[in-house]
């Protein structure tokens, strides 16, 4: 069973401007509830931040910045996946029976 989780470009907002905090920005994926735990990606669009990193439909991300996303409440996974626009996040996926570390550096949404 694949619960949806609406993450990835769900989770792009922007802010900003003189005096204000720094636009805050995403991986632009769109991720699903794996049933073995973890975050299955969906959809990389294409020229996105993930994307640019490498990620591919269907690898499991597992941790975020180092934390297991099996330990994670919903609230904690967006506030991890987000932040400032070229920051970046570690994400360590499950993909064809190995675990790999990939580097996504966020962007802004654009609508």
């Amino acid at each position: 069973m694949c619960m949806a989780l609406l993450v990835g470009l769900a989770l792009l907002t922007g802010c900003g401007g003189p005096g204000q905090a720094q636009p805050t920005g995403g991986i632009h994926a769109k991720l699903a509830y794996s049933e073995g735990g973890g975050l299955r990606v969906v959809d990389v669009p294409a020229g996105g931040a993930a994307d640019l990193a490498g990620l591919r439909v269907n690898d499991v991300i597992i941790a975020i910045d180092g934390a297991s996303v099996r330990e994670l409440e919903y609230p904690a996974i967006v506030e991890r996946l987000r932040g400032p626009v070229g920051s970046s996040v570690s994400l360590d996926v499950f993909r064809s029976g190995e675990v790999a570390t990939v580097v996504v550096m966020r962007q802004a949404y654009a609508r």
